[in-house]
């Protein structure tokens, strides 16, 4: 998509990879059928020690990171996100999460006090029935609204917190989209349409058509440099702004140059990744792989190919 937008170059903006996701668990309340797991259903809880510590300080200061996003499963199922958050902040990172909004409306003020700066809302319906029918057991009317109703309660709660609040949403069905855009405009919340990266998904398709379907204009660009991540800046008809993310081909050639999956690879090389798994913590450099290189301990890392040609890029 990216190279059929004609703009101007003034209109295409560059920022840096600075970003490592942290899953720091696989629990999760929601089971979402098309959830790729940040690569792996199979993983632990975090354990927050003096090792991580020390190496996401290192990443921080040899890659020039600023950003670290937690992810999962739903990071506040994880039982030391708080103690985790304070420790990152402590280091100096912006501290952000992705999340589905399943937890009490009080660890709200207890994640902002530990120094969370933004949560990713992740919905992708306002209807509790076809809420419901995306997880992979389908849920009944009642389950739909509760979620709902906590979804957007804690939404609310985490705006009126000062928190910055964005929603991140896959279009599911035709409706879906306008209710969600309907939402955002009432409630000032930035919206961030996505690509679900599923193979033969017609999500693409349905971005193409919503977006046709408000004579939408696209704005500007935003390239992650060094990353396949990107986004249209987009305005509606009637004013609306919002992004919607893409992923371009972008090769970590130590990784991706004679990759098995390379004709089917729906995210290429993303960004730095650390995850907890046979009791190790690992980096992980792909969505798609299970095996080494493409995951690895962080000792086997800082000795690789992949680091030295990623901090190769950094210096």
């Amino acid at each position: 998509m990216i190279e059929d937008i004609p703009l101007q170059p003034d209109k295409v903006t560059y920022s840096p990879d600075d970003t490592i996701r942290i899953k720091v668990t696989n629990k999760c309340p929601f089971q979402c059928e098309f959830c790729h797991h940040e690569g792996s259903a199979r993983t632990q809880d975090m354990v927050l020690d003096s090792g991580l510590i020390d190496a996401l300080d290192k990443l921080r200061r040899v890659m020039n990171l600023t950003q670290a996003h937690l992810t999962g499963g739903e990071p506040t199922a994880y039982p030391q996100c708080t103690q985790l958050i304070k420790r990152l902040k402590s280091m100096g990172f912006i501290v952000k999460m992705t999340s589905n909004g399943q937890f009490p409306s009080s660890m709200l003020k207890k994640l902002k006090s530990s120094g969370l700066e933004s949560i990713n809302f992740s919905i992708h319906t306002l209807s509790p029935i076809r809420l419901g029918a995306l997880q992979r057991f389908t849920k009944d009317f009642e389950w739909g609204t509760k979620a709902l109703l906590r979804q957007l309660k804690n939404l609310k709660a985490a705006q009126a917190l000062g928190l910055k609040v964005k929603i991140n949403t896959v279009i599911q069905h035709d409706s879906d989209i306008f209710d969600i855009m309907s939402f955002c405009k009432a409630q000032a919340v930035e919206l961030r349409i996505l690509d679900d990266l599923s193979p033969n998904s017609l999500s693409i398709q349905k971005i193409v058509e919503t977006l046709s379907s408000i004579r939408a204009v696209f704005q500007g660009i935003n390239i992650t440099d060094g990353a396949s991540g990107y986004s249209y800046d987009v305005i509606s008809e009637d004013g609306f702004k919002f992004r919607v993310k893409g992923i371009r081909k972008n090769l970590l050639r130590s990784l991706c140059g004679d990759c098995h999956v390379r004709s089917t690879c729906t995210e290429w090389y993303y960004g730095l990744r650390l995850e907890q798994s046979n009791n190790t913590t690992m980096i992980r450099l792909c969505l798609h792989r299970q095996e080494h290189p493409a995951v690895q301990t962080l000792q086997e890392f800082f000795h690789s190919e992949q680091y030295r040609e990623l901090t190769a890029k950094c210096s």
